[in-house]
């Protein structure tokens, strides 16, 4: 019974997501102690550390899919949860209460840069296959990403968030990656091996089930920051944990092993992210209040999405 049980692909699916989610958490409250303890901006944590920290489940699930052949899920998993984190994360937000936007260089240059990438990433798709020299162009893009944002930090302290007391945090960061490792191992096995006792593809899995259990993590802290009126750190997570799927997930899969897949199968799916990315993307630099009629947008078009891959996808 009990190796039943621990064969049962919900289960292990279960336990590889609660490892990924804890992991995360215990990652993300380290890496803000670190930040606020180097006296960084909201936004530069929002869209950096706070977004690598929970991006993290989709780099290291990316990986470890190309690492094993399953080239459909890396795929899959960036495009879906790139989707998942505009629709479904900001559309959650926005149910909560309209976010006000400040019309300054920061926001618009991350913004700005995250528009630079998904078109980058689109035109890539189309080939059928990511190399290994597109994924040090990436990591390159990233670095020049990375120091452009510490210009527009305002070196503005980030008292009011320092409320997450911790002993040993780069140990802890270590732990929580050690955690988020092996929950992700788990996590694609037991998407896997749902998607055989369901009979739907290993994209399909990717696109929904892994992209929207990677995107957990994002989905909590972003609550919990606009709950906390720290709008910035929402808006700067969305934004820079697109960017970190595209550099890290599909960037360091790429250099590790070259990815190659069927561009058809995932044409709409292509198509679908660029013009939701646009979408925010105008949004952003046009309005002032994004406001709670927003919300039903973004989640309508998160069901559509769904709706799109259970019966356009085999």
């Amino acid at each position: 019974m009990l190796d039943s049980l621990f064969l049962n692909p919900y289960l292990i699916f279960l336990i590889g997501c609660c490892l990924l989610f804890y992991g995360s958490d215990l990652l993300i409250n380290n890496s803000i102690v670190l930040a606020v303890r180097f006296n960084l901006s909201k936004i530069f944590i929002g869209s950096t550390i706070v977004a690598l920290g929970t991006s993290l489940p989709e780099i290291v699930v990316s990986i470890v899919a190309n690492i094993n052949d399953n080239s459909n899920i890396v795929i899959g998993n960036i495009i879906g949860s790139n989707i998942a984190n505009i629709s479904l994360v900001l559309g959650a937000l926005l149910l909560f209460r309209s976010i006000y936007l400040e019309k300054n260089n920061k926001l618009i240059f991350h913004v700005c840069f995250l528009m630079l990438l998904t078109f980058l990433f689109y035109l890539s798709l189309k080939s059928g296959d990511i190399s290994i020299y597109f994924g040090l162009f990436l990591i390159s893009l990233f670095v020049i990403y990375i120091l452009l944002s510490m210009i527009y930090t305002d070196n503005q302290e980030l008292n009011e968030i320092d409320h997450f007391v911790s002993d040993y945090p780069i140990l802890k960061i270590v732990y929580s990656s050690i955690l988020i490792y092996f929950g992700s191992d788990l996590f694609i096995d037991g998407a896997i091996g749902i998607s055989y006792n369901l009979g739907i593809s290993n994209l399909v899995v990717g696109l929904t089930i892994v992209a929207l259990g990677t995107s957990l993590p994002e989905l909590v802290v972003s609550i919990n920051s606009i709950l906390k009126k720290q709008i910035d750190i929402s808006i700067g997570n969305i934004i820079g944990s697109n960017i970190a799927n595209i550099v890290f997930a599909i960037g360091i899969s790429s250099i590790i092993k070259e990815i190659y897949f069927s561009y058809n199968s995932i044409l709409i799916f292509n198509n679908f992210m660029i013009l939701l990315t646009l979408l925010v993307f105008l949004i952003i630099l046009f309005f002032k209040k994004i406001s709670k009629i927003f919300s039903l947008l973004f989640i309508s078009i998160y069901f559509v999405f769904i709706y799109l891959n259970f019966y356009n996808v085999n």
